[in-house]
């Protein structure tokens, strides 16, 4: 903010001073100030026009500062107000105290020693000081979190309307009632409970619950005040929705293991009497045949560790952990056969993940790029904006568009599962994940959105 954005109302019966101060703040200060000399002219003004602060003489005849300031708060609650006064004694601090002024100035300090420059900065002061707090409650009364103001107890200072739908109410209705009148009990004298821990505490206590079928993320949160009882602020989510969507999933991923399970255990029973009985053959005459046989029994077996793997994946990371990317990307290069390919890791740090997973991803990638490249090739993982990429110096995609497909393979013994693997992976994760050509001509997996620390 800058003080040409405050336009002020300098009040004074004195011409002289008045026209003075609101002529040295425009012109030294950059402030739009307009003069006034009375407090009645000064509520007419008012009553017309907009001004971010008023600064007003203490003693003027007719109306003086502190009545023209009760005018003021019957139009406006909160506009700043500065006060200048002649009389420095504590009783006349504390009357302008106690009747809200915003700020309170000696009106010779300003005069005699010219601290006009003083007075400007109280007024940017105090007019930042409520535009934040303008901006707080216009955040606060539009947030679609429920949000209150909470005593030790359990008594409602204030809510939000989003506090107040979900009980059915108004905010004003609110105001002043225990939680415990206005909800489930059970769930309201947790909810206090909670209150008072983050007010002993003086840290921020967190707490799930569920009220009339909607489940809620809870945050209460301590509040630095000067009143003389402690309190917090309630800011509780409905995460009705996305808790739904997690028990679906979930139970998806359940049946879709179940099915994965029976398919490959079905599968595996006449698979082994297969191949127990091809080694009980006497077909010495036709040792081709006995090998095609015997290949596809392997790639039988691969197929169904293949699914699993694919049903496996798919389920979403519950509780990732922070993992050396590096450290990660070498372990997973054994994991492949990588003939005379070869590897190069330069990413640095850690990021959010699930281990296994996370190395499966890599593993598979690696596999893609020995695979699908007759030369051998050099592998790179490197850091890349808020993730990290691998790319190799092959031969490329010719047809990147549906890589990630469950099916779409280019080699001729690939069931095209590998990369609907890492896709499958990566978004378990939350991640990500596109193709795009290397530098040297290959291919390059780009993995982004990804939570990284160094």
């Amino acid at each position: 903010m800058s003080k040409g954005d405050i336009r002020a109302l300098v009040v004074d019966d004195s011409e002289f001073f008045a026209d003075m101060t609101a002529e040295t703040l425009s012109q030294e200060h950059d402030m739009e100030a307009v003069s006034v000399h009375s407090g009645t002219e000064a509520a007419e003004r008012l009553a017309e026009e907009e001004f971010d602060c008023v600064v007003s003489d203490y003693e003027m005849p007719e109306m003086d500062g502190l009545e023209l300031l009760s005018a003021v708060r019957e139009d406006d609650p909160s506009l700043p107000f500065i006060l200048l006064t002649g009389r420095g004694d504590e009783e006349t601090a504390s009357e302008a105290i106690n009747a809200g002024v915003a700020d309170y100035l000696l009106k010779l300090e300003v005069v005699e020693d010219k601290q006009y420059g003083r007075l400007a900065n109280r007024i940017e002061s105090v007019v930042e000081q409520d535009r934040t707090r303008k901006k707080f409650e216009s955040l606060v009364a539009n947030s679609p979190d429920g949000i209150a103001h909470l005593t030790g107890k359990g008594v409602l200072l204030s809510a939000n309307p989003s506090m107040a739908d979900w009980l059915g109410t108004t905010p004003e209705a609110l105001s002043g009632e225990r939680l415990t009148d206005v909800m489930d009990t059970e769930t309201a004298r947790r909810r206090v409970a909670a209150a008072r821990k983050a007010i002993e505490d003086g840290e921020t206590v967190e707490t799930t619950d569920s009220l009339d079928g909607r489940h809620y993320q809870n945050q209460f949160v301590p509040v630095e005040s000067h009143r003389q009882r402690a309190t917090v602020q309630l800011v509780s989510r409905d995460v009705t929705e996305q808790i739904e969507r997690q028990q679906e999933l979930e139970r998806q991923n359940e049946r879709l293991e179940e099915f994965a399970s029976v398919v490959s255990h079905d599968l595996r029973n006449p698979l082994n009497v297969a191949d127990s009985a091809l080694e009980l053959l006497d077909v010495d005459d036709d040792d081709d045949l006995v090998g095609k046989i015997d290949r596809s029994l392997d790639r039988m077996g691969e197929i169904i560790e293949d699914v699993l793997t694919l049903a496996r994946e798919g389920r979403a990371v519950d509780e990732p952990e922070w993992v050396d990317i590096g450290t990660l990307a070498e372990a997973a290069w054994a994991d492949v056969e990588t003939e005379e390919a070869t590897l190069s890791v330069a990413a640095t740090g850690e990021m959010e993940a699930d281990p296994t997973r996370a190395r499966d991803l890599f593993a598979n990638l690696y596999r893609n790029a020995v695979e699908h490249n007759d030369c051998p090739v050099t592998v790179t993982v490197c850091d890349f904006e808020d993730g990290f990429y691998v790319a190799d110096d092959g031969c490329g995609v010719s047809d990147g568009s549906s890589v990630f497909e469950m099916g779409h393979s280019t080699a001729d013994d690939g069931m095209g599962i590998g990369l609907a693997i890492v896709a499958q992976i990566a978004d378990a994760h939350g991640w990500h994940l596109e193709l795009t050509d290397s530098d040297a001509g290959g291919a390059r997996f780009e993995i982004t959105d990804v939570a990284r620390r160094e």
